[in-house]
């Protein structure tokens, strides 16, 4: 039986690892796990030609999860699978460990992890924090919820000549659910609002699983979180070696804000950041995101010039309230990864008025859209509501804004631009997930693009 308070002592070559899922990460934590001398197992419940592709040559079934699985001293489930299935069901009745990819690949690695999770704004924040840590002269290695899997990140450190590497990680709330002696020397917590409630009882759930990571730092570590939060404010106010970042009050944090720009010191005598003008970064959500990330990485020990040339020269990322051109004087925002109420606000509060504002897709959970409207009034002029939740999305505000029901996103986007005039904003913010016409918001947002591409082509 191996030992999970002492990794180190295990003995690989006699561990029998079954890893739920074949997707990128399951595959990257079979990969590691063969580097390290375990017998792998993949299960995985498509059985489409890609996926036994991505399989190789590992020991494996594919188009359902059989008692094989059980035939393991722990099992490594995949970020995307419900925790609700059989499998993992005889998994618990058996008292066969469970653990997530995060903790599995944290095993392998001495190197110091610098992990975020929350609600909205993760990829921003890390990718800056990431930058940040590049500019002071160090090895990041970003990975996790976006771009490389941890598992691989890790085994490219142990397999390449890297020194010192960094390993800058994003977490949802999926990574977070079988953590154990996973320890980050900085943990970051943006924001908690509801989100993914087709997988959790309630937000009380959902906040339980992200609040995991206060809990996971190492001895010397740090916990930054944002005191503007009422849920994290509450919960985490007590936390020992904790640093807060803030857009309402400066108190005790690093880095203050006035009406004009982010400084340290004392208000009659600032030093100042920067600017808010310096940034290209739209919006107070992203004024969050920089908070959050210089203070990770001030509390990390990155150099104060590191982190201004970061926040100075840093180009926002596509999908995320992304500038993608103007038509006739109408700007068109791209803000396709807002797949909830909290992300659509945000970016909704960027702007004052005139937005033509394209809600809708799959809904992630009985959905109350109503909660847009204090942020509509006054900076929404119409609502173009498409896709699988496009109807429910009229029937709730078509009382208080005018509301255009379409099938189609194309068609919606179409619309958005036949309605517009001069000085308008077409905002793509859809408070929904994409996967009722496509496969990640990545698709949905690129097809924006794609349809202002030749709107603009069109004029």
């Amino acid at each position: 039986m191996i030992d999970f308070n002492n990794i180190s002592q295990n003995n690989w070559a006699d561990t029998r690892i079954s890893i739920l899922g074949a997707g990128k990460s399951g595959i990257a934590a079979g990969v590691l796990g063969a580097h390290v001398g375990a017998n792998i197992f993949i299960s995985e419940s498509d059985n489409s030609p890609d996926i036994i592709k991505n399989i190789g040559d590992f020991k494996h079934e594919v188009g359902g999860h059989s008692n094989t699985v059980l035939d393991a001293d722990f099992l490594v489930k995949s970020p995307g699978i419900p925790n609700d299935i059989p499998i993992i069901k005889e998994c618990e009745n058996q008292k066969i460990p469970i653990v997530s990819e995060i903790e599995f690949a944290s095993w392998f690695t001495s190197s110091p992890i610098l992990a975020l999770t929350g609600s909205n704004g993760k990829t921003t924040t890390v990718n800056l924090l990431h930058e940040m840590c590049i500019s002071d002269g160090r090895t990041s290695l970003l990975g996790g919820n976006i771009g490389m899997p941890f598992s691989e990140n890790v085994l490219w450190e142990l397999t390449s000549n890297i020194t010192n590497p960094i390993h800058v990680l994003e977490l949802s709330s999926f990574q977070l659910e079988h953590i154990n002696t996973f320890s980050p020397a900085i943990a970051g917590i943006l924001n908690i609002s509801a989100d993914h409630l087709d997988r959790y009882a309630d937000i009380n759930a959902y906040a339980a699983e992200k609040m995991k990571l206060a809990n996971q730092i190492n001895d010397s570590g740090w916990l930054v979180f944002n005191a503007d939060d009422p849920i994290l404010a509450e919960s985490l106010q007590n936390t020992n070696r904790s640093v807060v970042f803030s857009l309402t009050q400066n108190g005790n944090c690093i880095f203050k804000l006035n009406a004009t720009k982010v400084y340290t010191g004392e208000t009659d005598n600032p030093d100042i950041l920067f600017k808010f003008e310096d940034t290209k970064l739209k919006g107070f959500h992203n004024l969050q995101n920089i908070l959050a990330a210089a203070t990770m990485a001030h509390s990390f020990g990155i150099s104060r010039e590191a982190i201004q040339n970061t926040i100075i020269n840093f180009t926002p990322i596509p999908h995320r309230l992304e500038w993608v051109g103007s038509i006739h004087n109408v700007d068109y925002f791209n803000d396709s990864k807002a797949t909830n109420i909290a992300a659509a606000t945000a970016a909704i509060e960027s702007f004052d008025d005139n937005l033509i504002l394209i809600l809708g897709g799959q809904d992630k959970g009985s959905t109350d859209f109503t909660q847009l409207i204090p942020c509509m009034e006054n900076r929404v002029h119409s609502i173009i509501a498409y896709g699988a939740a496009g109807k429910e999305i009229k029937n709730q505000l078509d009382e208080s804004f005018m509301v255009t029901y379409c099938e189609y996103f194309e068609d919606a986007m179409l619309t958005a631009n036949d309605n517009s005039k001069p000085g308008d904003t077409v905002l793509l913010s859809p408070a929904c997930a994409s996967f009722d016409q496509f496969s990640s918001y990545e698709q949905r947002g690129n097809t924006f693009v794609e349809i202002f591409n030749k709107l603009e082509l069109g004029n």
